[in-house]
């Protein structure tokens, strides 16, 4: 007769493992909270005294500097963190665009408020419907650019941009969408204006710029001291990071195109930097081309010349000719707009030149400490935010093998399997010693003796039956 341990082993064991399991499936959703800061250059970090920003850097990661995507201006950048798509992927070439299919023009205004500009593919994705998608009570607020735009039949906690709030009544409305006792988020956005304003009106060099920096410091120390109040500091998330930086303009830096051709052959969409022109005419190319390339300090391409690298010319919003400013250089259409020009700063180069590169800082429960990391690019954020909530990432152009050191070793699901496998042997070990232990006192009871099979319970009987029961033994393990 067999007796019933072995199967009550093996029952505990299992249990155990499921146990183990359970509870790590049933931890609360991860919480991040992405904040990003308009026009905070990599090396503003490095100017001054910023306490607040010089603590998040040792309590968690961070990067020397990211390399976002061109044209390095607001919207752009925005929608390639959060989608991890680069701009010929998902539509938004700049802050001003025309779609000559859709024989419309984009600007970021509640008017173009639309899907289509968002995602002329139907590939993109951002990370907060991404987050919803999952289920398990999982919610998103964002006060982000895009944040309106229903994807996919999903729609998200919406805050609108309204520069008469501060940034500290912003924080502490996201405080209150975290600690929510009946719908808490867990994952926000929030986008910040500055240090872009200032650095657009004073230069990046500028006395200003230090003094918003140092109030900016402020804010973020404001947001460390609400996390620890709630007691949210231990278990959030935290990503900071920027569109562009920013760079220095002399008062004579400037291009005006009126003086050198005609502007009524074409339409003109973008910034002060770079600038997509439709021809009204196609036959007037080779004229305007030719007239636009003898300006100096300006770069002019048609669609194919220019360089593949910048991933942005793979889209029907790409002009029949692109200017690009030389570093330090802008645009303006009419003579009249420089007279009138007040900038000091700007941005919207090449990608790969360092004063365009924004800053990046991480820190929380999944985040390693006091790491530094060289460089990334900025459609890298999108993998490392989807590793950090656990969401299997829709289509993109990042890779997380670009930024999954700043990791801590194991995400949730790996440390389910990690448990299952580290656990099982000592699990096995307990369940066995208290095994043994049963089956040694079981031995010395009166009627029952010991043989070869002692170690699994088979009372002494004909050689037949202990042999059949063995085998039956076997054939129970292998379940």
């Amino acid at each position: 007769m067999i007796k019933r341990e072995p199967v009550h082993f093996l029952v505990c064991l299992l249990f155990f493992e499921f146990a183990v399991i359970s509870c790590f499936q049933n931890q609360p959703n991860p919480l991040l909270l992405l904040i990003s800061f308009d026009g905070f250059r990599w090396d503003y970090l490095s100017r001054g005294h910023l306490p607040n920003f010089e603590y998040l850097k040792t309590a968690g990661s961070y990067a020397n500097y990211v390399k976002n995507t061109f044209s390095t201006v607001t919207f752009p950048n925005h929608w390639s963190i959060v989608t991890g798509l680069y701009q010929e992927s998902h539509g938004i070439l700049n802050n001003h665009i025309f779609d000559p299919e859709l024989n419309k023009t984009f600007h970021t205004n509640k008017e173009s408020m639309n899907t289509l500009w968002y995602d002329p593919f139907n590939i993109a994705e951002p990370i907060w419907t991404l987050n919803e998608k999952k289920g398990n009570n999982r919610l998103s607020a964002a006060e982000w650019l895009g944040s309106n735009i229903i994807f996919n039949k999903t729609s998200v906690t919406s805050v609108d941009y309204n520069t008469s709030r501060t940034y500290n009544d912003i924080i502490d409305q996201f405080i209150k969408f975290f600690t929510d006792a009946k719908r808490p988020i867990n994952f926000g956005a929030v986008y910040f204006d500055e240090p872009d304003a200032t650095g657009h009106k004073y230069g990046p060099d500028s006395k200003e710029l230090l003094e918003k920096l140092n109030e900016l410091d402020s804010n973020l120390g404001y947001l460390i001291d609400k996390l620890k109040s709630n007691k949210l500091f231990d278990s959030l998330n935290i990503i900071i990071t920027s569109d562009h930086g920013m760079q220095s303009v002399q008062e004579n830096n400037n291009i005006c195109l009126e003086k050198h051709v005609d502007l009524n052959l074409f339409d003109v969409y973008g910034g002060v930097v770079s600038k997509n022109l439709f021809l009204k005419n196609y036959s007037d190319m080779t004229n305007v081309y030719q007239k636009l390339k003898n300006i100096s300090n300006l770069d002019v391409y048609n669609k194919s010349e220019f360089p593949e690298k910048y991933h942005y010319k793979k889209n029907n919003r790409f002009g029949d000719i692109l200017i690009v400013a030389k570093l330090g250089y802008i645009i303006y259409e009419k003579c009249t707009d420089l007279s009138a020009s007040t900038l000091k700063g700007a941005h919207g180069y090449y990608n790969n030149e360092s004063s365009m590169f924004p800053i990046f800082l991480a820190k929380g429960p999944a985040i390693r400490k006091n790491y530094r990391i060289e460089n990334f690019d900025i459609v890298d954020i999108y993998p490392f935010m989807c590793a950090i909530l656990d969401l299997e990432p829709g289509i993109n152009n990042g890779s997380i093998s670009n930024v999954e050191s700043m990791l801590k070793k194991f995400s949730r699901r790996h440390l389910i399997l990690y448990a299952f496998i580290s656990l099982t042997p000592i699990a096995t070990a307990i369940l066995t010693a208290f095994f043994l232990f049963f089956i040694n006192k079981r031995s010395n009871l009166p009627g029952q003796t010991t043989n070869a099979y002692d170690g699994y319970k088979i009372l002494s009987t004909s050689e037949t039956n202990s042999l059949a029961n063995n085998d039956e033994l076997a054939d129970n393990a292998e379940l």
